[in-house]
């Protein structure tokens, strides 16, 4: 439900895709330039992160694809069975 928001209105999000499929996977939130803000369970190989997406059939003229250089978790175990911890920086 709802309306659809305006093109250049939640310029924070970020949409998370596997580059091999072109699968989406998660979101994000941009915190920064440099730091995005997504769930520890979105960690895959192949990420590629969008920037600026209103539709994801039509691209938009100020889209960004970024590769991210680098991961940090905050996990409560490192075999990813407890997610009250879910939090991952890229």
């Amino acid at each position: 439900g709802g309306a659809e928001c305006n093109i250049n209105e939640h310029r924070s999000l970020a949409l998370i895709y596997n580059s091999t499929s072109m699968w989406f996977h998660c979101s994000g939130t941009l915190l920064n330039q440099e730091w995005v803000l997504t769930a520890a369970h979105c960690e895959m190989e192949n990420m590629q992160i969008y920037l600026g997406v209103h539709n994801k059939t039509k691209r938009n003229k100020d889209q960004q694809k970024r590769f991210p250089k680098k991961k940090y978790f905050c996990l409560k175990s490192k075999n990813f069975t407890l997610w009250d911890k879910d939090i991952m920086l890229i």
